[in-house]
């Protein structure tokens, strides 16, 4: 089928959103469509440099990019927060115009919006009168008032930004009218699914948000070397932003018994880089804590298989990509339960502590931290049934799946999922 697929975010090279839309472009050509890619020039280079690498493929011959700008006042607009949210409108806008006139050349037959994954963002292109799949989408969740102490700026970055999501979802006819024109709309999370229902769209699913290539995954379980006589190597990885939760986690860690002998890697940088010195100092951590700054997205894949228990507590998040790649590595969990963790991490993958007041829930973090280094079967338990659940989300066979629902739902999308999908 002749797909366009709406990828602002997408980058061969990076993680998160940008290496999640490049994911999502190649596999939609590896099912056999022909694909047109509305994304940034941001990531050109990384995509241009990736298709030339693998031009004997035939898959990057169905791969057509499109590169959509904004005005010069927009990019710069970006530097800052509220900039993101103009630019991002204005791309969309940018987009569509884009898309009509290509729609008048290629007639597309479905349209697919991937990224950015928030639902209060929604997309133009419903007006392209075309089948339309949104998401997996985003947006639904809000941090919990009661770690409130744990985002530095909580005005900043959650009254403002719950402001705007109520402005785009109440006044932003795009929202409503690109869920009601849905063919179908992915959900990443139980927050954002009924927040979709609330707002008018017809058809919802509950999806994963994210997936890994074939080959990141490694064929076996990777054991990890035992216990005993070393400390618990803990690892946290993430963009330094403030709903990351690494104030969070220091501090939990700060409450773990001193007869438990541990050391937390931190690796990611980002706005609040300033302040993780002093969180470290605060929570009594100093001989016990290595800040590694900004590592290569592929050096991520060694550091998970060089620990025994993976630590985001995010205070907002669709679903963090990372929670994926350290099951994939075989990496047990240790998280708060809500949002898309709770939809999808196993029980049996790790530990979800409940939200809680900040002192019941830093305790039980600790807590969970003291019973993991007692109970080391645990943690291979843990690790070996994340491993075998992230083997369900290869990139292909998810795309494939959400492509198998949205044509049981419009037939006339029947041939969008393949063969072997199919039956």
């Amino acid at each position: 089928m002749r797909l366009l697929l709406s990828a602002y975010a997408c980058d061969p090279s990076r993680g998160s959103e940008e290496g999640s839309g490049f994911n999502w472009l190649w596999q939609a050509a590896a099912l056999g469509h022909e694909v047109w890619c509305l994304t940034t020039p941001r990531g050109r280079a990384n995509i241009t440099q990736v298709l030339a690498e693998r031009a004997a493929n035939p898959i990057a011959a169905r791969i057509h990019p499109i590169y959509v700008d904004v005005p010069r006042a927009v990019n710069y607009a970006y530097r800052w927060q509220p900039g993101v949210y103009l630019h991002y409108v204005v791309w969309q806008y940018q987009a569509w115009r884009v898309a009509q006139r290509l729609d008048a050349q290629v007639n597309f037959d479905v349209v697919h919006h991937v990224t950015y994954n928030s639902l209060q963002m929604a997309s133009w292109l419903w007006r392209l009168g075309k089948p339309l799949l949104l998401g997996p989408l985003g947006g639904g969740m809000t941090a919990p008032a009661s770690l409130r102490c744990y985002l530095p700026d909580w005005f900043k970055t959650e009254t403002v930004r719950n402001a705007i999501s109520s402005l785009l979802t109440t006044f932003d006819p795009n929202v409503r009218q690109s869920l009601r024109h849905a063919a179908l709309v992915f959900a990443a999370n139980r927050d954002t699914a009924n927040l979709a229902r609330r707002l008018g769209a017809r058809h919802v699913e509950l999806v994963m948000s994210v997936a890994l290539p074939a080959e990141y995954r490694p064929a076996a379980y990777p054991p990890r070397p035992a216990l005993a006589g070393r400390p618990l190597r803990i690892l946290w990885l993430a963009r330094l932003y403030p709903r990351k939760g690494l104030a969070l986690v220091l501090d939990a860690l700060g409450k773990v018994d001193k007869r438990i002998p541990f050391h937390l890697d931190i690796m990611g940088d980002g706005p609040v880089g300033p302040l993780v010195p002093g969180w470290i100092a605060a929570a009594g951590l100093t001989d016990r804590v290595t800040w590694h700054g900004s590592v290569p997205y592929e050096a991520t894949r060694a550091a998970y298989l060089s620990h025994d228990l993976f630590m985001l507590c995010s205070l907002r998040d669709t679903y963090a990509n990372q929670y994926l790649e350290s099951m994939a590595m075989g990496l047990p969990i240790l998280t708060l339960d809500h949002h898309g963790a709770t939809d999808f991490i196993p029980d049996d993958a790790g530990i979800k502590v409940p939200v809680q007041s900040a002192e019941a829930t830093t305790a039980a973090l600790a807590r969970a931290v003291e019973y993991l280094y007692d109970h080391p079967a645990e943690l291979e338990h843990m690790g070996r049934a994340g491993f075998a659940y992230a083997s369900k989300f290869n990139v292909g066979f998810l795309l494939a799946d959400l492509y198998r629902r949205a044509a049981a739902i419009r037939p006339t999308l029947a041939s969008l999922a393949p063969e072997w999908v199919r039956s």
